[in-house]
């Protein structure tokens, strides 16, 4: 019987401290899961900030307005790689003029609705992307590119890659 009487206040003390860690780990678990919600939410910014600028690059281009809408490429377009030269770390703009997906679907991404939205395939030329250059590959016309809307970097085919600022809107 005393035995007994040991182990109950043991036992209490167990459970007590079981509480205190369950409720400690159940916090640490909502602050990481605010402090991620808040970087979903700085990404999604950054993202969206991306997608606008190229929208204003393309509307404020005649050349690249014209490509964007009306699928008519003007043979002076300055495309980095096939005309002009291709900067590791300078901004570009992705525009393509056939139907399919702003960010590649084979891509892991972030978890979040716009992202999500990025990766699937329209039946419209996806939204034009500003994406920054980290390495070319002339043998297979492609570009290894970062953005902020992708988690990783992604492929680009040169021809759907071109300058923010084209020269031949100046010259008209």
């Amino acid at each position: 019987m005393n035995s007994l009487y040991r182990l109950i206040p043991n036992k209490i003390l167990l459970a007590i401290l079981a509480g205190v860690v369950s409720i400690g780990s159940f916090q640490i678990w909502q602050y990481n899961q605010q402090k991620y919600k808040k970087f979903i939410a700085a990404k999604e910014k950054e993202c969206e900030f991306d997608l606008d600028i190229a929208d204003t690059n393309v509307k404020q281009s005649r050349s690249l307005r014209n490509l964007r809408y009306n699928q008519i490429a003007n043979p002076g377009l300055e495309q980095p790689g096939i005309n002009s030269e291709f900067e590791k770390g300078k901004a570009y703009v992705v525009i393509k003029t056939k139907p399919g997906y702003v960010i590649p679907t084979n891509i892991s991404n972030y978890d979040s609705t716009l992202f999500k939205t990025l990766s699937i395939t329209s039946t419209t030329p996806p939204q034009p992307l500003i994406v920054r250059g980290v390495s070319i590959d002339i043998s297979k016309k492609q570009a290894l590119v970062s953005s902020h809307c992708s988690k990783q970097h992604f492929v680009v085919p040169l021809e759907n890659l071109y300058e923010n600022f084209q020269p031949i809107d100046i010259s008209k």
